[in-house]
């Protein structure tokens, strides 16, 4: 997968994320303690300037420094996502460039992936945290870049959270329905580089739409999602998600 398919939908969260956070800079992120959606924007523009970077210069480089008036935000953020896409959009999938993959993927197409599921989700932090009685809540993360977010975290970033995790972890069998494209997915909490590709004997069941699942895996609880079977095997996920 080159991750060209991604990029329409990085750009139309990476836009969404900034109408929403200029309708009031001041509110309060929920699920980025200490932060308001001035901060968010920074952030992910902060992000997105370095991604540029990493890109354009096949090898790490430092953050740089995101702007403290409110107004100089808009338009360095807005300037950041047009120039990452673009950098994105131009390069070779399969150029060699500096990730910090767990798996050795060192290519343009794992940072195509890294940039949507990134935009995608603090797009979905930004509309949470403007949103009001009088609004509708945030919008459903796309279908496609929730798919690769899930993967991405299974296999680039759970192995590593697991092995790291501190007093209880999670154990188990953990099966994910992703019930908008009828898919199933099975992990071994025990030995998370083992992803079976069918099981029935799964302690746990997580049941919702992609969106729900990478949601919920990185620790957002949509409302939507159902969860099925011995609880207990979760304990200390919360504090194990990225």
């Amino acid at each position: 997968m080159d991750g060209s398919g991604l990029l329409e939908p990085a750009a139309l969260d990476g836009r969404r994320l900034l109408v929403a956070a200029t309708s009031d800079w001041f509110r309060p992120v929920a699920h980025c303690p200490g932060w308001d959606t001035a901060e968010l924007v920074r952030h992910t523009g902060t992000i997105l300037e370095w991604m540029t970077a990493v890109v354009t210069a096949g090898q790490p480089v430092s953050f740089g420094t995101a702007p403290a008036a409110l107004a100089d935000l808009y338009d360095w953020y807005a300037d950041n996502l047009d120039r990452c896409l673009r950098v994105l959009a131009d390069a070779d999938p399969d150029a060699s460039v500096w990730t910090f993959s767990s798996l050795g993927d060192h290519r343009v197409a794992w940072w195509r992936r890294r940039l949507a599921v990134e935009l995608a989700i603090h797009r979905w932090d930004a509309e949470h945290a403007v949103a009001t009685d009088a609004t509708s809540g945030p919008a459903p993360l796309n279908g496609a870049v929730a798919a690769a977010g899930i993967e991405e975290f299974v296999t680039e970033f759970l192995p590593g959270l697991l092995t790291r995790a501190t007093g209880q972890r999670p154990s188990g069998t953990l099966h994910l329905h992703m019930r908008d494209d009828d898919t199933d997915r099975w992990i071994d909490l025990d030995n998370p580089a083992d992803v079976v590709a069918g099981y029935g004997g799964a302690a746990i069941k997580i049941d919702g739409t992609r969106s729900d699942i990478l949601l919920w895996m990185t620790h957002r609880d949509p409302d939507s999602l159902t969860v099925l079977g011995e609880r207990a095997a979760l304990n200390g996920w919360i504090e194990l998600r990225r």
